[in-house]
């Protein structure tokens, strides 16, 4: 099938907008485990629903880079009380297949790793709208090994997002994305079509609240059946009102090319009410040994602790923490 039989299926920007009137109107069915044995036939309806009024299934815009240039720190937080062994690497990456919940990138027993690229951010997915007081968190550190191969990474950012977004680049490089991926081959006004698609799956994705559609739209995108899936997929924080970027990674990902290095245990002391945290205590730290975590409590004066906060969070948020 050529490129002109394909792209004869892409909507107009005013069959699109029409698309996306029906869709905010029709219910999509919540995902019971009982009645859709197997996850897969759950997908299908949810994007049977989306393909009757789209006609094509929204195209994964794959973005790629080697993994030593994905250079980011990686953060994961979890309360404290929850760890059994606080010795253990494994305590502190994805969730075992029979503990793992519904998430809004995952189904149940189908875990992913849950990760940004910014501690707070983490901080405020984990306490939601809990109360922090009188508990301790752990704030782990992740890298993507240095290495030669290639990483794959999708994002759901092409909507509108706050101007501190510091990936809200992704969306001024969608049109730039769309011509490379399509050879220039699409009209203007298909072009304006796919995006309010993409707009709309994006919007979907992080407005629902059981996560049935938004684990079945993610995935889509982590657990293709063919072998191009997202290595890493990027989506707008709910809890910082999408000024916060999170990341789902494939386990087989985190498994080959990423690791743990650095650990904080942490208390917080205060939150505003626009969900700005302004007071953190530090409790005590962990470094990576010879593959054995090494605690130590913070102490007056402690160097080591001051090079690796401002190595891992920045100068700007070494001034703002408490220790203890």
């Amino acid at each position: 099938m050529s490129n002109k039989d394909v792209l004869k299926d892409f909507p107009s920007l005013e069959n699109s907008l029409k698309a996306i009137k029906k869709l905010n109107k029709s219910e999509f069915p919540f995902y019971d485990k009982e009645k859709y044995p197997k996850k897969e036939d759950y997908i299908n309806e949810v994007y049977s629903i989306i393909q009757k009024e789209f006609l094509i299934s929204p195209p994964n815009l794959l973005l790629s880079t080697k993994c030593k240039d994905f250079n980011f720190n990686l953060f994961r937080v979890r309360e404290y009380s929850t760890f059994t062994d606080i010795d253990m690497f494994s305590e502190y990456s994805y969730p075992p297949i029979n503990l793992t919940k519904m998430g809004r990138c995952n189904f149940p027993e189908k875990p992913v790793f849950y990760c940004s690229n910014n501690p707070i951010t983490s901080l405020f997915e984990t306490i939601r709208d809990d109360d922090f007081k009188n508990k301790m968190y752990c704030i782990s550190k992740w890298n993507v090994n240095n290495t030669e191969e290639i990483l794959l990474f999708e994002n759901y950012l092409r909507s509108e997002l706050p101007p501190d977004n510091e990936f809200k680049i992704f969306k001024e490089l969608l049109d730039e994305k769309i011509e490379e991926t399509f050879k220039g081959e699409l009209s203007q006004n298909k072009k304006k079509g796919l995006i309010k698609y993409l707009e709309f799956i994006d919007t979907k994705f992080i407005e629902d609240n059981d996560y049935s559609v938004s684990s079945s739209i993610a995935y889509k995108s982590l657990f293709p059946i063919h072998n191009m899936g997202t290595d890493i997929l990027m989506y707008p924080s709910k809890q910082t009102m999408q000024k916060g970027v999170n990341m789902a990674i494939n386990p087989n990902f985190v498994d080959n090319h990423m690791n743990a290095n650095r650990f904080y245990i942490i208390k917080v002391n205060k939150r505003e009410q626009n969900n700005v945290l302004f007071e953190i205590s530090f409790i005590n730290y962990g470094i990576v040994n010879n593959r054995k975590i090494m605690w130590s409590k913070i102490k007056d004066n402690d160097l080591t602790f001051e090079n690796i906060i401002i190595e891992d969070f920045g100068q700007s948020f070494y001034k703002t923490i408490t220790k203890k």
